[in-house]
């Protein structure tokens, strides 16, 4: 029967852990410590002696329990020999029959001496695998988890401590049929059905040359506290070399045992936050007493290294009270006096007093003022924030610190800062605002707020909700509007919530992309030196001149030519015409940036005299106050008219330009009256030889 002997073993970890550092401790076969689990083998091998020693395992428990009843071979490929490749690689079987674990009764014998041993026994052959209860802790997360899981983590764990142990549960393997300077590729193959489970080998390369020894653990310091010491030494350069440590203490410096028999394995490695160093706390039983120390590393060969530099302490007692701000005060020059309390008897414990400050509460704080008398009770700090954290440190002779609690300390500040100067600013044409200014030169600036406003008179609007601290600022502003300027005001605050004057106004104009508006013909008229062309300008406020295009109706193919130019002037006669030939004018705007308006409403001329003939025969307009409109009419015009011009106005008004419609039509009806008007319809046709009649008029009261 196996002894039970892991009942009485002290390993202090969860299963799921144990897993992962055993994991860990193999993954130099090229596997992530946290991939997610699969059913492989994984392998690692090391030159030693005149041997290679393989270690392998199965990474989940259902494909090792399936492995330990089926067992694993080995092959060995020889790829290189003396710096050659070998083509093919010449392949071996090393094992006749597969590897399982011995049988119970050879392990009778070895868990007596061996621990790991018997920790591997009982999880290949114990009835139950149960651990020690526990008064929580670990333990108890062990004892929940299911007992596959507890045989699977246990034995892999003893594995990597223990190489006998491990070759024993076939899980390690010594070849010694090796030759120097050949490279081998190892693959550990399971022999497991694959209609029961598929698992892939593990493979794995080595040349086999004089190994370099372990290396030594680094790093390792001993931090004193009260009747303890805690030692630390470097963890992740040496994760895929050590799984395990060993801590060992001499009193003499000479003479080291170790710590326990249980080697160390560190928790703290988690996925996502993977650990730097490794900690042990070692309890004393007094003070004053110099201990020293030094740390072992163990390899998943179950190899140690040599022992790492020794460091040595001593347990030191704790300061026994703790310093207590108890009030501060003002002295003449503006500086703060802190005040604290701390007991008269136990300065004999300390060397002095250090003061802290912090603009904030939680730090960091930094020492201001330090080798403060052990007896003395108060210090001034000459050039307090409008902010002010301060703490008191009793500095031990032993290097220990008490420290008290944070004291507030505010500064009475109600002056203002000076207003901002240096504003300046550009906006680009998708209308984002750059602005920059020069920084305050006051100590307790909180920031600086930005104001914009679209008037040059108006009140600002403020644009940031809290103080910025930068000393610029990106805004947008809608380039398409109707002003064409935005104005920049800054306003400075102190920590105080004081605020400045407004800076100076910038103002900033916006790039043009909004073409002026377009100006309308008014009326014209054909006299015997030319045609008159009224109009009305763009009502636009930056337009920098007004265009007048002309082109002959019969040559439309050499397009339009600019005839007149000018910025306020709304009238031109076009003098450069000949006689009975119709042309179309065309009047545009354009503004200081070049941007041109759409083309006012073209208008056809022809440049020939007024008719002699009265074509114009029975013109009347009636009013419908019934229906809301006008009814214009006229008897039917004679084949040479060709066109039909009507221009309307109120009684007083100007007349413009109403329809303007073939000679075919003899009747309108204007829907565009109010009442209470007079309204004048003025008809006039132009022939086809570019003639035209006499202006017959209408009023009609509506």
């Amino acid at each position: 029967m196996v002894l039970d002997i892991i009942k009485n073993i002290r390993l202090g970890i969860s299963i799921r852990v144990v897993l992962l550092i055993l994991i860990g401790g193999i993954s130099v076969a090229g596997y992530s410590q946290y991939a997610a689990p699969k059913d492989e083998i994984r392998v690692i091998a090391r030159a030693q002696g005149d041997k290679i020693l393989l270690r392998w395992a199965a990474s989940t428990p259902s494909s090792w329990m399936k492995a330990n009843k089926y067992g694993y071979t080995i092959e060995r490929h020889t790829v290189l020999r003396n710096g050659e490749l070998l083509n093919p690689p010449e392949k071996k079987i090393i094992t006749d029959i597969p590897l399982l674990p011995y049988p119970l009764e050879q392990w009778k014998g070895v868990v007596e001496q061996n621990d790991y041993a018997a920790i591997l026994a009982q999880a290949l052959y114990g009835e139950s695998f149960e651990v020690e209860q526990a008064q929580g802790g670990l333990a108890q997360i062990i004892n929940k988890s299911r007992e596959i899981e507890q045989r699977f983590s246990f034995a892999l764990f003893a594995a990597d401590l223990n190489f006998e142990a491990a070759k024993m549960a076939a899980l390690a393997y010594e070849d010694t049929d090796v030759i120097a300077n050949e490279e081998y590729l190892y693959k550990i193959v399971p022999r497991v059905p694959e209609d029961l489970l598929k698992i892939q080998p593990g493979i794995t390369t080595i040349k086999f040359v004089t190994p370099e020894p372990l290396p030594k653990p680094i790093d390792l310091i001993a931090v004193p506290d009260d009747k303890n010491i805690l030692l630390t030494w470097e963890y992740q350069m040496f994760k895929s070399t050590f799984n395990a440590y060993f801590v060992e203490r001499s009193e003499n410096g000479t003479d080291f045992k170790r710590l326990g028999d249980t080697p160390l394995v560190n928790l703290n490695d988690k996925p996502g936050s993977p650990a730097k160093r490794m900690y042990y706390i070692d309890t004393l039983s007094q003070n004053n007493k110099t201990y020293h120390y030094r740390v072992i590393g163990i390899s998943p060969f179950g190899e140690e290294s040599q022992p790492s530099k020794i460091v040595s302490a001593q347990g030191v007692k704790k300061l026994s009270s703790v310093p207590h701000i108890s009030r501060h005060e003002y002295d003449n020059s503006g500086g703060v006096v802190i005040k604290w309390e701390f007991a008269k008897e136990t300065e004999k414990e300390i060397t002095g007093f250090e003061l802290n400050w912090a603009p904030q509460e939680k730090g960091p704080y930094k020492v201001v003022k330090s080798n403060i008398p052990s007896n003395a009770r108060k210090i001034s700090y000459p050039e307090p924030e409008p902010s002010n954290y301060f703490k008191i440190s009793a500095i031990g002779k032993n290097n220990q610190k008490t420290t008290s609690l944070p004291a507030f300390v505010q500064t009475i500040d109600s002056i203002p800062p000076t207003a901002p100067i240096g504003l300046v600013g550009v906006v680009d044409t998708l209308g984002v605002v750059k602005l920059n200014w020069a920084a305050n030169t006051e100590k307790d600036m909180l920031g600086y707020r930005v104001f914009r406003g679209n008037l040059e008179k108006e009140e600002p609007s403020q644009l940031t909700v809290a103080p910025i601290e930068q000393t610029s600022f990106t805004d947008t502003v809608q380039v398409k509007s109707l002003n064409n300027k935005v104005f920049y005001q800054i306003v400075a605050v102190d920590q105080r919530f004081n605020m400045s004057d407004y800076s100076e106004q910038l103002t900033l104009k916006k790039p043009d992309v909004v073409p002026p508006s377009s100006p309308i013909f008014k009326t014209y008229k054909v006299n015997p030196d030319g045609i008159l062309l009224k109009w009305i300008n763009s009502s636009s406020d930056d337009v920098a001149s007004h265009q007048l295009y002309r082109q002959n109706i019969k040559e439309s193919e050499k397009g339009w030519r600019l005839v007149f130019k000018t910025d306020t002037i709304t009238s031109y006669v076009d003098t450069k015409v000949a006689s009975n030939i119709k042309y179309r004018y065309a009047i545009f705007a354009e503004d200081e940036t070049g941007l041109k308006s759409l083309p006012s409403t073209p208008i056809s001329v022809t440049n020939q005299g007024l008719v002699k003939e009265n074509l114009i025969r029975g013109f009347t307009a009636i009013a419908d106050r019934v229906n809301k409109n006008i009814t214009i009419s006229w008897r039917k015009m004679s084949d040479e008219v060709t066109e039909i011009l009507i221009y309307k106005s109120k009684k007083e008004g100007k007349p413009v330009l109403w329809k303007q419609i073939p000679g075919t039509i003899n009747k309108l009806v204007d829907d565009s009256v109010s009442p209470n008007n007079t309204y004048v319809y003025q008809l006039r046709v132009m022939t086809g030889n570019g003639g035209g009649s006499v202006i017959k008029t209408e009023e009609v009261i509506f």
